[in-house]
């Protein structure tokens, strides 16, 4: 069971998500410790899941990265972060 999971909110139009699905890749790729704590998916919103779950979360615009620890707290980026900045983010919420 993974302690954090990651949903990379993105449009098959949008210019930017493409960064944060390799904002997500990079992540776990730089930081191996992750791999057993933290699970990720893509999520388009063309799409009747992605489209669903966008509406239940009120995403307005993509990318948006939605985090969710074991206990259900959430947490949110905007925009394709940084990889150090995303690191901080991810940590936080373990």
């Amino acid at each position: 069971m993974t302690e954090l999971t990651i949903e990379v909110f993105t449009s098959p139009r949008c210019p930017h998500c493409p960064a944060a699905v390799r904002a997500t890749k990079e992540l776990m790729a730089q930081h191996p410790e992750l791999e057993d704590k933290v699970g990720w998916k893509e999520l388009s919103v063309a799409t009747p899941e992605g489209s669903r779950k966008a509406n239940e979360y009120g995403i307005r615009g993509v990318p948006t990265i939605i985090l969710t620890d074991k206990d259900g707290n959430k947490g949110g980026i905007v925009g394709a972060p940084a990889v150090k900045r995303y690191y901080e983010v991810v940590s936080q919420m373990l």
